[in-house]
């Protein structure tokens, strides 16, 4: 007899699960260059915790530019083309214990799990295609559809809990890296579990 599914367990992909070393922000200033000409280094965006359609926001406010839906579409149809170039040329990082949890949580049929990136869809999958952790995810929410990691976190959860048939009131984690993660799983009502593999400490997470 199969035992009914009890939890979710959210998880973050850069810095949580993986490190593919400044490939997607090198991504990002290719397309930048693409679709506007711009030259841009970048240094003045943290993407730790950031969501994908936040940085392109702040991107053009930092160059006077005005962004629209139709702006954000098109670069998020050009992203993932140079993501998969500047992917194909680093080291991606999956970081100690990840693959032995996936495989206990996919073993354990009380658990469903699922994303909440900042990521944009394509580029999620482009980056855990490469580390071979592509199938251990069905379901989650994505960097373009909510400029805020809130909105993420709330949008993770419900598909989460549709897919896997949750009750409403189901115990419910979200595993990340800032404290931008730490904040929405606890405004949402999730036990936030802070990774110390990122750009923060544990001290960090803690506040």
């Amino acid at each position: 007899m199969t035992s009914p599914v009890t939890q979710a367990v959210l998880f973050d992909i850069d810095g949580t699960l993986l490190d593919f070393h400044q490939a997607g922000k090198r991504a990002f200033s290719l397309a930048l260059a693409e679709q506007f000409g711009w030259v841009d280094d970048l240094s003045y965006i943290q993407f730790a915790g950031a969501t994908d359609l936040d940085v392109i926001r702040r991107i053009c406010t930092h160059h006077d530019h005005p962004c629209s839906p139709a702006i954000e579409a098109a670069f998020f149809e050009t992203l993932p083309r140079h993501l998969t170039r500047t992917a194909a040329s680093s080291h991606v990082t999956v970081f100690p214990g990840v693959r032995s949890l996936l495989t206990e949580l996919e073993r354990d049929a009380g658990s469903a799990v699922g994303l909440v990136t900042g990521n944009i869809e394509a580029c999620a999958r482009i980056k855990l295609k490469q580390a071979g952790l592509e199938g251990s995810f069905t379901v989650g929410a994505f960097g373009h559809e909510h400029a805020d990691r809130v909105s993420i976190t709330r949008l993770a959860l419900d598909r989460v809990r549709a897919h896997a048939h949750l009750p409403h009131d189901c115990r419910a984690f979200l595993i990340g890296d800032t404290p931008a993660d730490m904040h929405a799983a606890a405004v949402i009502g999730l036990s936030g579990i802070g990774v110390a593999t990122g750009h923060y400490s544990v001290g960090d997470l803690q506040e």
